[in-house]
């Protein structure tokens, strides 16, 4: 994805988390784009301190005309505040922000068994299924008690919403480009997220299109050929979806999920399950790589 040695086109730079590489691989496939530019990724929650002095030195900056930056609350990290400092001086620095919803998936909450990373390790936690975890069950019997403790304990979604919308709001005021308000007014239509924090295609596409459109050096032709090479490339791209964490029935109902079916199969790695499959297979911490 990054530019290959002794090219002379300048370059985008994409700085944000698995979103903003996801971003890059979709645009490093437009050919209207890539005509006038080359796309470079940082990865934040991967780079590492050896990562400046080897795949990230000065050199790699030298033709970075435009960054796309994810911005993030808080006080800055080390790796930020490098990244930052290499920036060339007079580049064009569009801020974007990170999309989640959090009031989807009402119970993400602590699981100790999370310490321990295997390969078959689940990152997306359930309190309610950790509660089970030493419950010595059947299938039928498991799945029930389940389903009554995470309906005795449903919090109130679309105050969890809301939360969701004050969350997306401040992170939208840091950025160039803001997205909650959009995120609000489609997500109960179109599947937006397969997790948290994990985008289906849509969001993808919507995102790309507006970093586009701020990106200087492109012309209107231009700007217009790229958003309809991504409508084209992204007609049937399903987006992070190796990962995809089923969404509760009471949480579909209370917020009116026009695209939830309660039978469709969910995408886990190689596996699609059920919402009970993976319900079960979460509780029992079963292998699922091997």
């Amino acid at each position: 994805m990054n530019t290959t040695a002794g090219s002379t086109k300048p370059a985008i730079l994409i700085y944000g988390n698995c979103q903003g590489e996801h971003v890059g691989h979709v645009a490093q496939y437009l050919p209207g784009l890539r005509e006038k530019f080359d796309v470079k990724v940082i990865a934040l929650h991967v780079v590492t301190a050896p990562d400046w002095d080897t795949l990230y030195d000065e050199a790699f900056f030298a033709n970075v005309a435009v960054v796309w930056n994810q911005v993030e609350s808080g006080e800055p990290t080390a790796h930020r505040k490098i990244f930052e400092s290499r920036i060339p001086p007079g580049c064009q620095v569009v801020k974007y922000p990170p999309l989640s919803i959090l009031c989807l998936w009402p119970f993400s909450g602590a699981d100790p068994r999370q310490a321990v990373r295997t390969e078959d390790f689940y990152p997306w936690p359930d309190s309610i299924a950790a509660s089970l975890a030493n419950e010595d069950l059947s299938d039928d019997a498991l799945f029930d008690r389940y389903m009554q403790l995470s309906t005795e304990k449903m919090p109130n979604i679309n105050r969890r919403l809301r939360i969701d919308g004050i969350r997306g709001k401040a992170t939208d005021a840091l950025a160039d480009i803001p997205i909650w308000d959009w995120v609000e007014a489609n997500f109960r239509d179109r599947r937006l997220f397969h997790t948290s924090s994990h985008l289906t295609g849509l969001p993808t596409g919507h995102l790309l299109k507006a970093l586009i459109a701020r990106t200087e050096g492109l012309t209107a032709a231009e700007i217009l050929r790229a958003r309809q090479e991504t409508d084209f490339l992204l007609r049937h791209y399903r987006g992070q979806d190796v990962e995809m964490v089923p969404v509760h029935p009471l949480v579909a109902e209370q917020l009116d999920l026009s695209w939830y079916n309660p039978d469709q199969r969910y995408r886990w790695h190689g596996h699609e399950w059920t919402f009970r499959d993976y319900i079960l297979k979460y509780i029992r911490w079963e292998p699922y790589l091997r």
